[in-house]
């Protein structure tokens, strides 16, 4: 019971705690009457994996690594 309990308490902590936002710069007084708000994410020049490289390059690599194991080959990619 006391196990039971205890992980009843803590998801309703880690729940709670999830909900906190800390504010940087601004506020949110200009959302006060919106009930939806659309977030669009832009990934303009990303560099991926330790080499730095463009998407581009990276599912061309992926892709080569892919179609090189005789075990995928073509229907796994």
């Amino acid at each position: 019971m006391k196990k039971l309990f205890l992980l009843f308490s803590l998801i309703i902590a880690l729940a709670l705690n999830a909900q906190r936002i800390v504010i940087k710069s601004g506020s949110f007084s200009v959302l006060k009457d919106q009930t939806e708000v659309n977030v669009e994410f832009k990934f303009d020049n990303v560099l991926m994996m330790k080499e730095n490289i463009t998407e581009e390059q990276y599912l061309e690599n992926r892709k080569k690594d892919v179609l090189a194991n005789p075990k995928r080959g073509e229907a796994g990619w």
